[in-house]
């Protein structure tokens, strides 16, 4: 087994990149929970040994930080890579799906709960190369073997070192379960016309009604997932503080509160935008009685998780940390697509994004001032600063007429289409898509009628 002192030289050398995450690493690491299960069979015990707590933990850390430097490294997509570069991708995968097995094969797996990291690393392997129900199967896991190593755990003052693990732990899992609801909407919605362009009117109908009720569960299971865990990090953040720094101690930056967020606030975004394509399918809003009561309920939960992302929050020395480029960016994604969704939204404070644009009530004005902010050039390659993300980007008839919907006043954004026409700059997926979208929505059998 490796030594303490060279499990920790370890952990935090892969995590400043001194230390190369390579087949050697994992295969020690494999030995190393090869030992520790030897120790169960020698002494099979309902606790480690003393002498095993602290390996187990740096083990933990040592399969989170390796799994994430991999995951890194694999590309969004596999399609179109060269052959060497498939290789070197699928050679990673194949890394991080051992070191899920290694979190899986560990002993007393709840004195290592990081580890469970590598199974969330898999998942987004899955999720990044667009296999959406292997990457669900692997975060139902986690998510059960997180519970499982929670409820082993009592209310002994000894344990509460373990609960902090396991809650800080928790804030990635959720993170990356919602951010695969999340991808998987976006994906579908902005690539249905390379998908399904192609199918006959019939074929694209019902596996548009197949899809939105799919999306809408997972979407609204992710937004669950990231209420709860936002909830989670107030109160580490209340008791315990977050941190400038990773250590074995400590898993949570003071900047904590903004990827959940961020992906809680885009669940939530696309939840509202397909509700009435729900309603159009006949389906019920769960705990409501209507669906102007549910749409009501995501704007009002959109506004709290907002205020978790635009949260200052101070470094070590006082000062509070800058608003990083994409989150910025991320933020004004976030405004236009409610400007495009609601007849004029108000948010609770205005919000500086930079000196040239400050938001606080989403109307028209605030719609056309954000999509210019995002067109403008960013460097000197002329790309622009940012797409307008999914609400920019849709090609899917049924989420088009269903943010369509969303909007009964008559202001110039009620008109979806021609925003989207006059801001085709905005398409990540190319300016040029627009007129193969109006051909696939003007095929649509009901003309628009919601």
């Amino acid at each position: 087994m490796t030594e303490i002192d060279v499990l920790r030289e370890l952990c935090s050398g892969v995590r400043r990149k001194r230390i190369p995450v390579d087949e050697a690493l994992v295969a020690r690491i494999e030995h190393d929970v090869a030992a520790y299960r030897d120790r169960l069979r020698v002494a099979p015990t309902q606790s480690p040994p003393a002498e095993l707590r602290t390996a187990l933990r740096l083990t933990g850390w040592l399969i989170y930080e390796t799994s994430l430097m991999l995951l890194w490294n694999v590309p969004a997509e596999i399609d179109g890579l060269s052959e060497q570069a498939r290789r070197a991708a699928e050679a990673d995968a194949m890394l991080i799906m051992r070191l899920a097995t290694a979190a899986r094969s560990l002993p007393w797996p709840e004195f290592a709960p990081r580890a469970l990291g590598a199974i969330r690393a898999l998942a987004l392997v899955r999720s990044k190369w667009n296999d959406y129900d292997g990457a669900w199967l692997l975060h139902e896991e986690v998510r059960t073997k997180h519970r499982s190593y929670r409820d082993s755990l009592g209310a002994d003052p000894a344990d509460a070192r373990l609960v902090l693990d396991l809650d800080e732990v928790l804030l990635q899992l959720a993170l990356a379960e919602t951010g695969t609801a999340c991808r998987t909407a976006e994906q579908t919605i902005g690539r249905w016309l390379e998908n399904w362009g192609g199918a006959d009117v019939a074929t694209e109908r019902r596996e548009a009604d197949r899809w939105v009720p799919r999306m809408f569960r997972q979407l609204s299971d992710g937004a669950e997932v990231g209420r709860r865990a936002l909830d989670i990090a107030d109160r580490i953040y209340q008791e315990y503080g977050f941190v400038e720094t990773i250590t074995e101690d400590r898993l949570i930056l003071r900047t904590g509160f903004r990827n959940p967020a961020i992906m809680t606030c885009r669940a939530l975004l696309l939840m509202y935008s397909l509700c009435p394509a729900m309603q159009r399918l006949g389906m019920r809003p769960r705990g409501y009685d209507t669906w102007p009561d549910l749409m009501s309920s995501l704007r009002q939960r959109f506004h709290e998780t907002l205020a978790y992302l635009v949260r200052p929050a101070s470094q070590a020395d006082g000062t509070l940390a800058p608003l990083l480029d994409d989150h910025a960016r991320t933020i004004v994604q976030f405004c236009l697509h409610l400007a495009l969704l609601t007849a004029s939204e108000t948010l609770d404070e205005p919000l500086v994004v930079d000196d040239t644009l400050t938001l606080h009530r989403l109307d028209d004005d605030a719609a056309r001032a954000m999509s210019r902010w995002l067109a403008e050039p960013a460097g000197g390659d002329g790309r622009v600063r940012g797409d307008a993300s999914v609400v920019g980007s849709a090609s899917m008839p049924h989420f088009v007429r269903s943010v369509e919907a969303c909007r009964d006043d008559a202001g110039a954004t009620a008109n979806y289409q021609q925003w989207r026409r006059e801001w085709t700059v905005l398409d990540r997926y190319g300016p040029d898509r627009w007129t193969s979208v109006e051909a696939l929505l003007d095929r649509d059998p009901d003309g628009g009628i919601w």
